[in-house]
């Protein structure tokens, strides 16, 4: 089966879900409460190399938003937004939250840095089904 993907509505997708991001980890959003539950990263921050990881993480981000446009392509072309957020968050649910508690809890992290990339990741998941259902 042929799919027809609309590269500009990814694109709008993914650089909206990196936007989530940069606006969640803000010194006045939840930066500092996860500065707290990850002590060690801010010495990395401040060592360099910053713009090459927000580069990564813009790709990743888009490259997340071509899967979710896939998933929902495969579902057919009437699934509206309530279908699109509900697909989001149970890929969110099954594929980032639940294998990265466990991460979190093996490698002994802290249960509050978990919440904060999570919580980021579900809401980076939804903004990218509204952006890509929203598209004409």
């Amino acid at each position: 089966m042929l799919v027809q993907i609309n590269y500009a509505a990814v694109a709008v997708a993914g650089i909206g879900g990196f936007i989530v991001g940069a606006v969640w980890y803000l010194p006045f959003t939840f930066g500092p409460l996860w500065l707290k539950a990850n002590p060690h990263v801010l010495q990395d921050l401040e060592s360099g190399g910053r713009w090459q990881r927000y580069l990564v993480a813009l790709g990743c981000s888009i490259l997340q938003a071509l899967v979710l446009a896939l998933c929902l392509i495969y579902m057919g072309h009437n699934a509206g937004l309530g279908t699109a957020l509900i697909v989001a968050a149970l890929l969110w649910l099954g594929f980032t939250a639940a294998p990265s508690l466990v991460d979190t809890l093996i490698s002994r992290r802290k249960v509050a840095g978990w919440l904060v990339d999570t919580g980021h990741r579900l809401l980076a998941m939804l903004v990218m089904a509204f952006l890509l259902t929203a598209w004409p």
